[in-house]
């Protein structure tokens, strides 16, 4: 068995599917696919739920615009009018219709969950059906019957033994199977609808992996392989070949957007190997992820992160920061299931950093404010480099307004205001570290 993921701009539009639909038939052997939610489905979806929650009536209008998205991409993908497919799409829209129809009874992150996922439940219906209509048959399996987790919505912990069951009864490698599901959702022990996290698609891709002690995975981005900095803020970026599952869980801890934070433990459990291929150059060998004792790649890499909040809580009486204090503080944190991105404590401050989407921010700030003195600065970045050089620190210091500075022995992290230009990894630095 192999695991295929495809993200949401693998699935964009209609000439996108045709695509994935040819490199699922390139495949030899039994395949299970996992989709995402098509294009910027998610990101729309939160806009209706951010909608309903402030009781606006612009969430009806924002569904109606997701509702025709999918019947347009539908129109443009099938030669032939697909009459139970649309059925099967309307049912659904039925059904996000009712959930705005009356205000959220349940907490906020409960709603959400139950919302949010019919992003993949709209995009693997189509894909499905497109698959079968092209003579790829596949079978269609709705993720939450298999993969049993918590009620913690939106970032829900999986239940390891009875997903196995579940998982080995549905998806059987039998000769040249095709099975085909979401990604980023799972149900709780009520049988209510819950999320991995956000872009969680990888994780439910590895979690099936080894679950069904996959041969392989491999997740499908509109790039060559992993990359040693994100293309859309530095130039002269350079392919990885290979990674150790370590450097690995390193590079998407810090915020690397190719591979999902979670992803990479389930596969190193099981020394399952994981490749990141193009599915613009599929036949390009991409990145491999996989164990060995081989050096850890010895290139800088750069990771960002845009649209940061830094927070700094000082005592109101000008005392000490201590162990009671940051107990206090992490509670909130975990309270509000607010991620930091980055920490740093004196003997008289804590500050962190956190994401701009968060919807928490102000619920934690104003709890924080009961105690402490605390200060919000906006619109920063958080800008790690892996394997950093003199000349790397040097690209980053003269281009950015640093605020706060951390290094260690392989890891350096800069929060930034920004900078005027997009900065260049600097190719004889990369030079130096080739040689």
């Amino acid at each position: 068995m192999i695991i295929y993921k495809f993200g949401g701009v693998s699935v964009k539009d209609a000439s996108a599917i045709r695509n994935v639909s040819k490199i699922i038939g390139e495949a030899d052997g039994s395949l299970t696919v996992v989709v995402s939610a098509i294009g910027q489905t998610t990101n729309l979806l939160e806009e209706i739920i951010d909608a309903h929650y402030a009781e606006k009536t612009s969430a009806k209008d924002l569904l109606e615009e997701l509702k025709q998205n999918h019947l347009t991409l539908i129109l443009d993908l099938f030669d032939e009018f697909p009459t139970k497919l649309l059925t099967e799409i309307q049912t659904l829209f039925s059904e996000m219709e009712a959930r705005i129809s009356q205000p959220f009874t349940q907490p906020f992150n409960f709603e959400y969950d139950q919302l949010i996922a019919y992003g993949e439940l709209l995009s693997t219906r189509i894909v499905s059906a497109y698959l079968n209509f092209v003579g790829q048959k596949n079978q269609w399996i709705d993720i939450r019957t298999c993969l049993d987790a918590d009620d913690k919505y939106r970032d829900a912990n999986i239940c390891w033994e009875s997903s196995e069951e579940k998982v080995k009864f549905q998806f059987r490698a039998e000769e040249n199977s095709l099975y085909l599901t979401q990604g980023f959702i799972a149900s709780d022990f009520k049988g209510y609808t819950c999320t991995l996290g956000r872009e969680g698609s990888d994780y439910t891709a590895a979690i099936l992996a080894y679950l069904l002690n996959a041969d392989e995975m491999i997740i499908w981005k509109d790039v060559l392989g992993v990359l040693n900095a994100d293309p859309d803020y530095f130039s002269d970026t350079v392919k990885l070949d290979l990674i150790p599952y370590q450097e690995a869980i390193e590079l998407s801890y810090y915020g690397a957007s190719v591979i999902h934070p979670k992803t990479i433990k389930p596969l190193q459990a099981k020394a399952i190997p994981l490749r990141v291929k193009s599915f613009i150059k599929p036949s390009q060998k991409g990145t491999l992820i996989t164990k060995g004792d081989f050096p850890q790649p010895l290139l800088p890499n750069f990771i960002v992160k845009k649209k940061q909040i830094l927070i700094t809580i000082e005592p109101h009486n000008f005392s000490f920061i201590g162990e009671n204090d940051l107990f206090f503080v992490f509670s909130l944190i975990n309270k509000y299931g607010i991620k930091l991105n980055f920490t740093q404590n004196t003997a008289v401050s804590f500050v962190f950093c956190v994401n701009h989407s968060n919807r928490f921010v102000n619920d934690l700030i104003t709890d924080l404010k009961e105690k402490y003195d605390v200060y919000r600065t906006d619109g920063l970045e958080l800008i790690t480099v892996r394997h950093y050089t003199p000349a790397t620190i040097t690209e980053i210091t003269e281009k950015h307004r640093i605020l706060i500075e951390q290094k260690n022995k392989n890891t350096a992290i800069f929060l930034s205001q920004g900078s005027q230009t997009i900065p260049e990894v600097d190719c004889c630095c990369l030079q130096e570290k080739r040689q």
